[in-house]
């Protein structure tokens, strides 16, 4: 007896559903994610959204010149990662997918904390080069970006505040392991339209949420955004930006421009 095709057991939107959860797990993404995410897009009543194009590059770059530190291998991973395109495209097609995968060799054994936290330096050197050559939006909408106290992995944060930038908003990026108390003042030092905090790993959670309570009372009008993978344990009093880079800046900058 034959087996049935793909195209028999599911229909045209089921098929094109699971060809985007495909697509983002090869960019880095967990299958539960993915799911999750490709369902909330179909709730739109426009359709599902065509899928993110496919990995830029090489994903397996960065994990394997972690490999015995294979600093000639990682300078050339970087720069020529960072060639691939324009900004935007690089860091959601390709940066975030290889720290994925990077951070996926960690927990596999095959790259030690060592090795990763060598690569993530480099890169975490580059962002910060790229954020300070991006020019200075003094006449946008002001932005605190950064991390609560005990955080410190600043790599996405740090993208993200290039990418923000880069669309005319006012950055003050406040980096990561920053006090609740820090967090206050410079919310009432700097008077801005938004506060970002990143969410990157679960032990982030609780402090975040701290930041969140903090800065809700001292202005309950003041928006908070949050992103990172555990973004969605911010329960309450913030806006989440999802997973995707490039498409928060566009969304977050156009709403901001809004109020203006």
């Amino acid at each position: 007896m034959t087996e049935p095709t793909p195209a028999q057991l599911y229909d045209d939107e089921a098929l094109q559903r699971l060809r985007a959860v495909a697509d983002m797990v090869s960019s880095g993404w967990s299958p539960g994610q993915a799911a999750v995410r490709v369902h909330s897009r179909s709730d739109d009543p426009a359709g599902v959204p065509e899928p993110r194009p496919a990995t830029m590059g090489d994903p397996e770059s960065l994990a394997r010149v972690a490999v015995h530190f294979d600093v000639p291998g990682l300078h050339h991973a970087i720069e020529s990662g960072f060639a691939l395109g324009e900004f935007e495209d690089v860091v959601d097609g390709w940066l975030m997918p290889a720290l994925a995968r990077l951070g996926a060799a960690w927990r596999d054994g095959r790259v030690s904390v060592a090795e990763e936290h060598f690569v993530s330096a480099s890169v975490q050197r580059h962002l910060a080069v790229l954020f300070d050559q991006t020019p200075r939006q003094p006449g946008g909408p002001r932005v605190l970006l950064g991390l609560a106290r005990g955080s410190r992995h600043e790599l996405g944060v740090l993208a993200f505040a290039i990418a923000l930038r880069r669309t005319g908003v006012d950055v003050v990026y406040l980096g990561g392991d920053v006090p609740t108390e820090a967090w206050l003042s410079a919310v009432g030092s700097r008077r801005p339209a938004a506060v970002v905090l990143a969410v990157p790993s679960p032990d982030d959670v609780l402090a975040t949420r701290e930041v969140v309570e903090a800065v809700t009372g001292h202005d309950q009008d003041l928006p908070i955004m949050v992103g990172g993978s555990h973004q969605d344990e911010i329960e309450r009093d913030v806006i989440r930006l999802g997973h995707e880079i490039a498409p928060a800046a566009r969304r977050m900058t156009d709403a901001l421009l809004a109020k203006i």
